[in-house]
């Protein structure tokens, strides 16, 4: 293991750190309560994606007080884009927990932020180094590669390492008198220069202390893991308008728009992902089929679901019923194709609201999955 010289490499890599360093706006001004905010919304998103969502988040909830006093759903709305909801839902109890049990006073040791929702090892380890100058590591996935790089030059034994060899090693190396630059700084390696995917081994501040760098063979570590096969799905979604609003379904009552004769259906596990958010009328998750997908393209089970919403007897009096086109979306392990139907209602047509339901002129106001959003951003539909 080439980690003999720690005092160099610990000197190379602060000092690459110092003059390379991102200008991240949770750095400018270190806080307790950014640092906890910025490193949830990092979870398995870009920097880049994440900082005007910080930015606007702490304008909006500039303190825990703010947060755990905020309704979810508009906790919910700020985040809308940022995906993997579930973040901001433990986000809101986490605060609430903080200001009802702790006096709004936010932990001072890791140990104490593990006990709060959405919170695991690396969390509490990147903010009580970062903010509370805890001597402990903070190992998320740039951190892990950097250090099975550093310590193995083969992908075999890189892959019997397990979470608590990577783990002992990030604790030993935690630099005491400076923890939070020293992960850091070892975080910032593996998202700019020790990637993934095509590492800058050549502009690397310590390729002489990585094993796999010396050996050419850093791309090959950590070993690719074997991913699950993606599952294609076709479902549709359905745009309901009326005077310049949309219908919005609401987060525990979902309008469901069912196609005659129920195609087959897809497995979907994803539905605690969506939890808490608005939604649009949409069918169930269809296998992917020819004959599904053709019949999706039909208009007339639209025209149909629509007169049975409005208690109408006749379909042919709705107004405009419009392909307003088709877009791919990704979830987890699954592949969408999401045909949108547009219905432009009479202005002057009684339309019942649905149970949990809203008409909104502005639905980007109100919480939305990727799915919606993009529902509503086809161009049929700005217009």
């Amino acid at each position: 293991m080439p980690l003999s010289d720690l005092t160099n490499l610990r000197a190379q890599l602060l000092g690459w750190f110092h003059h390379r360093r991102r200008d991240l706006p949770w750095r400018r001004r270190r806080t307790l309560y950014g640092t906890w905010i910025a490193e949830i919304m990092l979870q398995q998103t870009t920097v880049a994606t994440v900082i005007p969502y910080y930015q606007k988040f702490l304008r909006e909830f500039p303190d825990v007080h703010a947060l755990a006093a905020a309704p979810e759903e508009k906790v919910l709305a700020l985040w809308t884009g940022l995906g993997y909801y579930r973040r901001a839902r433990h986000l809101h109890a986490a605060a609430r927990h903080i200001v009802t049990r702790l006096g709004g006073e936010l932990p001072d040791n890791a140990a104490s932020w593990r006990l709060l929702p959405g919170i695991g090892e690396y969390a509490a380890g990147a903010i009580a180094s970062q903010a509370l100058d805890e001597a402990v590591p903070a190992v998320d996935a740039n951190a892990r590669r950097v250090l099975l790089r550093w310590t193995c030059a083969d992908p075999a034994i890189a892959r019997q390492r397990k979470p608590a060899d990577i783990g002992r090693l990030a604790t030993e190396l935690v630099l005491r008198e400076d923890p939070g630059t020293w992960n850091e700084a070892l975080m910032e390696l593996g998202a700019v220069i020790c990637r993934a995917r095509r590492p800058r081994c050549g502009d690397c501040p310590v390729l002489d202390h990585c094993a796999a760098g010396l050996a050419g063979r850093a791309e090959e570590i950590p070993p690719p893991v074997r991913r699950a096969a993606v599952e294609p799905v076709l479902l549709a979604t359905l745009v309901l308008r009326q005077g310049g609003r949309v219908l919005l379904t609401g987060a525990d009552h979902p309008l469901v728009l069912r196609w005659p004769g129920d195609p087959p259906r897809a497995r979907q596990e994803t539905g605690s992902l969506h939890q808490g958010l608005r939604g649009l009328p949409m069918t169930p998750w269809y296998a992917d089929r020819p004959d599904t997908a053709r019949r999706l393209a039909e208009a007339g089970p639209v025209r149909a679901w629509v007169a049975q919403l409005l208690g109408r007897p006749r379909s042919d009096t709705l107004g405009d019923v419009a392909a307003a086109g088709t877009f791919t979306h990704a979830i987890t392990r699954y592949r969408l194709r999401v045909r949108v139907w547009a219905v432009d209602l009479p202005a002057d047509a009684a339309v019942p609201t649905p149970a949990g339901a809203v008409w909104t002129a502005t639905p980007r106001d109100h919480p939305l999955s990727h799915l919606v959003t993009k529902s509503l951003s086809l161009k049929i539909l700005k217009n």
